[in-house]
């Protein structure tokens, strides 16, 4: 580790045994001191300019040797940022070496500290809980809010960890005035930077919520794109080569390593800004300001989703035991979602939760990215589980909402009578295979395969009978059929049929359109459909049943016949 030594004003490396040493936490000017300006110094010749340019080096080793700590480390000018070996060693260590500092200087270039009584009414005022709001206090929190919320230091991403790691934290203004300690400042550093203050405590970090650490940088910016993900590896505790020219897939693979290190699904429980209009994304956040929402993120009292596993694959996040059904009477019955194992602290009881829908046999992707469900709203705290390994896309392409919709080509959709479908137990609906049906929709799909077939089925309600609707497309054409339970042909309640076997098995069938069951007398047909949005065409199949009671055959018991759900 290159150390300045405070007196000489010149660099010792030491490999081990590193003495007590001071850093400066400070924002990068336009012409800042660097290793090589360090190294040629010379103070005799030094002229006005030069010495400028090195007063805030001299002030961090001046204030260091009146602790009586002869060492100092300063970012700009301890790293070698011609070596990319050292710059990669600098950062991932970078962390560690503001946590094991003696002490760390905060210079705010930008701000003059507030008279002493007036910073000791900011303190105590903080320091409530809760904290009163009379005008006068609200008017306090507005110049704190304006004055030092306003300073650049707090707006730059890498100064989050230099905040964070040193346990010893002193705070300077513009003239190397000391107005504070972290631990004596907390609750208005708290709020300023939306930093828990039990974490500015000394509380550890792995008792927060990923999504919740991730919010505390939400409002932060860096020179390059990289650094957004680079400078959060500390808080993560995470080391990773860096690839500068990567621009936000720096981003992505930090992700992907916190998902490989930690089980903890409030990584995925951010939000699309308001600017992006996308209907479909993959799991994985743009960048940390996805996150802004989550700064109440706790874990629940209770765990519901019954720990499930998770991994990154090439195919998305491999999940099993996550993924479940909504059931009941929401309008997001028969939605998959992933529960978080999160609430917000406001709602405490309300699990997290966001929405899926499937693209491919055992592929889904996130639906409504700018909104957060919860295990309230789709009603399903007995939702049931998918019983196979599922995987959901996380990186995000520009081609996946055209996917999505894709896999909607020539499906297969089951429509029925309004109010013959209340006689019907919609808890019950089951089909096979399982991976290839949106079940919220009641969809085959298609996935643009030449070749499908499926089976969709209904109980009715307190009665041990049901109805089943067989569907296949095999050599071009369409051919279906709506047999009760007791009437399904044995050859077609097999798991490994083929489609053209299925095919053959219903030509055989002349009297497949219809069926009783229930006291009514369904009948199924086939109705050309768009299942687009936004203006794009995508053409499908509705298999619409509608149903006669057999004591009134002459009277239709619905006129209208609209689909079982409602479109996501």
């Amino acid at each position: 580790m290159r150390l300045i030594n405070c007196q000489s004003l010149k660099f010792e490396e030491f490999v081990r045994d590193v003495p007590p040493y001071a850093v400066l936490s400070h924002t990068w000017g336009k012409d800042e001191v660097t290793l090589s300006d360090m190294s040629k110094r010379d103070e005799a010749s030094e002229k006005d300019s030069e010495k400028d340019r090195f007063r805030k080096i001299k002030d961090t080793c001046r204030v260091a040797l009146e602790q009586n700590i002869r060492y100092a480390w300063v970012d700009t000018c301890c790293i070698d940022k011609s070596s990319s070996a050292e710059l990669s060693e600098a950062i991932n260590s970078m962390f560690a070496w503001y946590g094991q500092a003696a002490i760390c200087f905060v210079f705010l270039s930008d701000f003059t500290s507030f008279p002493q009584n007036i910073l000791e009414e900011i303190v105590n005022l903080f320091d409530a809980d809760p904290p009163p709001l009379t005008n006068q206090e609200i008017t306090i929190r507005d110049k704190v809010k304006k004055s030092l919320g306003s300073c650049r230091w707090f707006s730059r991403g890498w100064t989050l960890q230099e905040l964070i790691a040193p346990s010893r934290v002193h705070f300077y203004d513009r003239d190397w005035k000391g107005f504070g300690s972290k631990a004596q400042l907390a609750s208005v550093l708290a709020w300023v930077t939306g930093i828990d203050s039990g974490v500015l405590r000394g509380k550890p970090l792995d008792e927060i919520l990923v999504g919740r650490r991730m919010s505390w940088a939400s409002t932060r910016e860096t020179t390059r794109v990289e650094d957004m993900a680079y400078c959060l590896l500390g808080i993560f505790d995470i080391n990773m080569p860096l690839l500068y020219g990567e621009g936000k897939k720096a981003f992505t693979r930090l992700q992907e390593e916190i998902i490989r290190s930690s089980h903890d699904l409030s990584i995925f429980a951010w939000k699309a800004e308001g600017n992006d209009l996308r209907r479909f994304r993959g799991l994985m956040a743009n960048s940390p300001a996805e996150f802004k929402g989550c700064q109440r993120l706790q874990t629940p009292s209770f765990e519901w989703n019954n720990g499930g596993e998770y991994s990154i694959t090439s195919r998305g996040l491999k999940t099993e035991g996550l993924v479940r059904i909504a059931r009941g009477e929401s309008a997001e019955v028969g939605s998959y979602f992933l529960s978080l194992n999160c609430v917000d602290a406001r709602q405490t009881k309300l699990i997290l939760a966001v929405s899926l829908t499937q693209y491919g046999p055992g592929l889904f992707a996130r639906r409504k990215p700018w909104q957060r469900f919860t295990v309230f709203d789709l009603n399903v705290f007995t939702a049931a589980k998918l019983s196979q390994p599922q995987y959901i896309c996380c990186k995000n392409s520009p081609e996946l909402e055209k996917i999505v919709m894709d896999s909607r080509i020539d499906a297969i959709q089951i429509g029925f009578s309004v109010d013959i479908f209340d006689r019907f137990d919609r808890d019950s609906i089951t089909a096979f295979p399982q991976a290839d049906w949106d079940l919220k929709n009641s969809i085959l799909l298609s996935f643009q395969r030449p070749q499908l077939w499926g089976m969709w089925k209904i109980k009715a309600k307190d009665q041990d009978d049901g109805i089943s609707i067989v569907c296949v497309r095999s050599s071009g054409w369409l051919l279906y059929g709506i047999f009760a339970w007791e009437k399904l042909p044995a050859a077609l309640n097999q798991t490994r049929l083929l489609p053209s076997e299925v095919e053959d098995i219903l030509k055989q069938l002349p009297d497949r359109a219809s069926t009783s069951c229930s006291g009514f007398h369904h009948a199924i047909q086939d109705i050309k459909l768009d299942l687009g949005e936004a203006g794009v065409n995508v053409p499908a199949t509705l298999l619409q049943v509608s149903s006669i009671e057999k004591d009134h055959s002459q009277k239709r018991t619905g006129s209208f016949i609209k689909r079982i759900f409602k479109r996501s």
